[in-house]
């Protein structure tokens, strides 16, 4: 994933958190805010309960390497994915479908 789609000030990462729109599943949480840009900004975060930083990096490295083909989906849409401690329980085939289903979510309501 590009630097230049990334999601960094504490401000902008609040404004899409108070945003209150949400869409999530037992392993991630994507709040989202749509925007009249067109590059998508997406911030990944990994929950406390992941225990070692070793852990917290390794997944949010697998979700930037999920995400990376299909950053046109998220086009006018500021994005912060948070993964849930459940998300070791399950493999990197399930991980991919499950993101994407949630992504696909958020295109729906965009429409």
């Amino acid at each position: 994933m590009n630097r230049k789609y990334s999601l960094k000030k504490g401000s902008e990462i609040e404004a899409v958190i108070h945003n209150k729109k949400t869409v999530g599943d037992r392993y991630y949480v994507i709040y989202y805010l749509f925007y009249n840009e067109e590059a998508p900004q997406i911030a990944i975060s990994a929950s406390k309960k992941l225990k070692t930083a070793v852990a917290k990096n390794y997944e949010k490295k697998i979700i930037r390497e999920i995400i990376r083909p299909h950053v046109n989906l998220l086009i006018g849409t500021k994005v912060l994915i948070v993964a849930k401690a459940a998300i070791k329980e399950i493999e990197i085939t399930e991980k991919r479908n499950r993101l994407l289903k949630l992504i696909e979510k958020i295109n729906k309501e965009k429409q």
